[in-house]
């Protein structure tokens, strides 16, 4: 297993290739400056933010930034979306529906990932269906060849009576395994099949397996909000870069796509 002080090593070693200062890698790591520079100098021991943000940037050998930029236009819905993987869980939300930028903004602060999304749609399920398609394609793009990858992960997350269950794989295949009962709920007039829908379309598009099922709850605001928060914990660890294969393909067969 890689030590903290190998990770650093690689940190370093992106930094000379790439010619960053120590704000740009700070940034690239989620760190403050004088907290990059004290931990590259030796001033400080390697901590859980630095090894974390570093071991999320160590992608192939390289630090690439895993994001993209996804324009989706036709005649029903209008789309433009920034996503970067390994962010710090900002985000800039707007689709004119406010349980849907509530529920993405769960999925970027929980998973640490930043969002830019401004979005207009004729109605509400040819919105949510395109916001997910989008989102899908950025997570499939941004995340290049795969190297290093986790690749598999999941959360159990709870809010208040609600208990949910996610797991991703991100293995080139788009499939969603959904056992989702909600109560029926006003959701301010948000229809909850298309939580639903937004998770099939979003597996489909991001050609990953994606399984979630509400263990039990009364409130279906409680429960989609909890998939969210889940699919942003299982999105973070899955696509986290593993130190110990960041340049190989965490598959027997080669490849991870259809």
């Amino acid at each position: 297993m890689v030590s903290a002080e190998g990770v650093l090593k690689q940190v370093v070693q992106i930094q000379l290739k790439g010619g960053y200062s120590d704000q740009e890698m700070a940034r690239k790591i989620g760190c403050s400056r004088p907290l990059y520079q004290r931990t590259r100098t030796g001033k400080v021991a390697v901590g859980g933010t630095f090894l974390r943000g570093a071991m999320r940037l160590i992608a192939s050998g390289s630090g690439v930034d895993r994001k993209t930029r996804v324009i989706r236009e036709t005649s029903e819905t209008n789309i433009a979306l920034e996503l970067n993987i390994d962010g710090n869980g900002l985000y800039t939300i707007e689709t004119g529906i406010s349980i849907l930028d509530h529920l993405l903004a769960q999925l970027a602060r929980h998973g640490l990932f930043d969002i830019k999304l401004k979005a207009t749609g004729d109605d509400a399920h040819h919105l949510v269906e395109d916001v997910a398609i989008c989102l899908g394609k950025a997570f499939q793009e941004a995340l290049g060849d795969k190297k290093g990858i986790v690749r598999m992960a999941d959360a159990t997350v709870p809010m208040d009576e609600s208990l949910v269950m996610l797991a991703v794989d991100i293995s080139g295949r788009g499939y969603a395994a959904l056992d989702l009962p909600f109560s029926g709920n006003d959701m301010s007039g948000f229809s909850v099949d298309l939580v639903r829908h937004f998770l099939v379309s979003f597996a489909a598009e991001g050609r990953l397996n994606l399984h979630a099922r509400i263990l039990y709850g009364s409130n279906d605001h409680h429960k989609a909000e909890a998939l969210f928060k889940a699919l942003g914990r299982a999105l973070d660890a899955a696509t986290r870069i593993d130190p110990r294969i960041s340049s190989e393909l965490p598959t027997t067969k080669g490849r991870l796509e259809r």
